[in-house]
């Protein structure tokens, strides 16, 4: 018996699974480790059931008899249910299942599994289901711990629903990968989730992974036995074991190697470590938060990025804009770092006037909110402003729309003057086409001609995106201009 199993001894699981088999696996397995089963055999018995009775787990698999189970998922958290799921399927790829994290899952399990990983599972789902009442006790505390904190400052280019969904996911267990340009603040956003979570008095363990060469990542990860190569003379405890309890953030994810990939994978799947030179699993408590400046939906594609880990670190994906989208923030970032760094030289800071205000917002500042504080610290040294490293005298970035004139292959995505057999107003059909179309187009410049990246940026599947580029006749050559 685990130990998270041990400790949800006496807890009430039910089950939710049409063949007969498989519910009386689910009775014995879990009924040997002192958990009450409730087995349900459909939609409706489970509908019937959860609306007398509130188990502390709910297993539920996808195709059922007399329904969809990610439908009843659904509707049970649009209902408040707050008990944790984990969702089983042997139907459909993995993505499937990813869609049930987000839609509130605690974990997924593609049949066949063992009987081990159905233990492990539940254990860590009972877990989370603990934390979160923990959470709801401990609320006064933590909105106390946040006041302290540090603050996204800013509410343009979505930063305000980055903000609004923060303390939502700070409250889960979900992994989350922050995507966003150098300098944008990955990390900030990593530690306000730590601070703001159940998990706030553990450490917050910050990895680069881009700074340690493969070999030494995976040794400072996941620690070694006496040994194990040479030099290794005594054991020596990880990084994910220093994170115990709390909150690993692994920065630059995308320039891990494959095969400290696989072992990563592992983690989240078994919570689990097994140092490097050694036997023995180690159980861990962590959570997870990872982020990258690459498109790890290419690398994916391409075989530089497991699939697999990628669906198992993106449950919650938090894109953070660059500072160029976000040109009505820069007054009062710049406000709000003036006070910061004023403070820490012990002197009194230069205050802008207008013309470096103009400037600055006009600046596309490639280094972001990292840049533009390099720029204020410097102002608070020197006691003035440096307005000539202002200038705009570079093409704008890959990432945002150019100001050159549009060339002329590319004038059929503006809306085209009606014929003379047309009436001089389009039809809201044309007008709707003509807009998507512009759309779509102007998604693919900012995107540089990367489909996964642009289907993002107009809040699209990729498949959608295919479809439109196909439908409005938008050639290639507009795609990567």
């Amino acid at each position: 018996m685990s130990e998270q199993t041990a400790e949800a001894a006496g807890a009430e699981v039910a089950v939710v699974e049409d063949e007969r088999n498989l519910r009386e696996l689910y009775v014995d397995v879990l009924s040997a480790r002192g958990l009450r089963v409730a087995p349900l055999e459909s939609v409706a018995a489970a509908t019937a059931y959860l609306s007398r009775r509130a188990p502390d787990l709910l297993i539920l698999d996808v195709k059922l008899g007399d329904g969809d189970g990610l439908v009843l998922l659904d509707t049970l958290r649009g209902q408040g249910l707050r008990t944790p799921v984990i969702v089983a399927t042997a139907f459909g790829t993995v993505e499937r299942a990813v869609q049930a994290l987000r839609a509130g899952a605690a974990d997924f399990l593609v049949k066949p599994f063992t009987n081990e990983r159905l233990v492990s599972a539940v254990g860590a789902a009972l877990e989370s289901g603990r934390r979160w009442e923990e959470l709801e006790l401990a609320a006064p505390k933590i909105e106390e711990k946040k006041a302290s904190g540090g603050e996204l400052i800013g509410t343009e280019g979505g930063l305000k629903d980055v903000a609004a969904l923060l303390p939502r996911v700070a409250a889960s267990e979900a992994t989350v990968l922050v995507r966003g340009e150098s300098g944008t603040g990955k990390e900030l956003v990593a530690r306000a989730i730590h601070r703001a979570s159940p998990r706030m008095d553990g450490p917050f363990v910050s990895v680069n992974c881009a700074a340690l060469p493969s070999s030494l990542l995976e040794s400072e990860l996941f620690g070694f036995e006496r040994g194990a190569f040479t030099g290794a003379h005594a054991r020596r405890k990880g990084l994910i074991e220093a994170a115990e309890g709390g909150t690993l953030f692994l920065d630059e994810i995308g320039d891990m190697s494959l095969d400290a990939q696989a072992r990563l994978l592992r983690v989240l799947q078994e919570r689990e470590i097994t140092r490097i030179g050694g036997r023995e699993a180690v159980r861990v408590d962590i959570r997870v938060i990872s982020a990258t400046h690459r498109d790890l939906d290419a690398m994916a594609a391409s075989g530089q990025f497991r699939a697999d880990l990628l669906y198992r670190l993106a449950v919650i994906p938090i894109r953070l804009p660059p500072l160029r989208e976000r040109a009505g923030d820069i007054p009062g970032l710049i406000d709000h770092l003036l006070e910061k760094h004023a403070a820490r030289q012990g002197q009194r800071a230069p205050r802008p006037d207008a013309e470096m205000l103009r400037r600055a917002t006009e600046y596309p500042w490639p280094g972001n909110v990292r840049e533009l504080e390099n720029f204020v610290a410097r102002a608070v040294v020197l006691g003035r402003f440096d307005t000539e490293s202002l200038r705009v005298t570079a093409q704008p970035t890959k990432a945002a729309p150019p100001a050159e004139p549009v060339p002329p292959h590319e004038e059929a995505s503006a809306p085209t003057p009606p014929s003379p057999e047309s009436s001089s107003v389009p039809t809201l059909r044309e007008a709707v086409a003509r807009a998507e179309r512009a759309a779509v187009i102007a998604a693919l410049k900012a995107a540089g001609g990367q489909k996964t990246v642009a289907a993002r940026l107009l809040g699209v599947s990729y498949k959608t995106l295919f479809n439109k580029i196909h439908e409005h006749g938008i050639r290639e050559e507009v795609h990567i201009a």
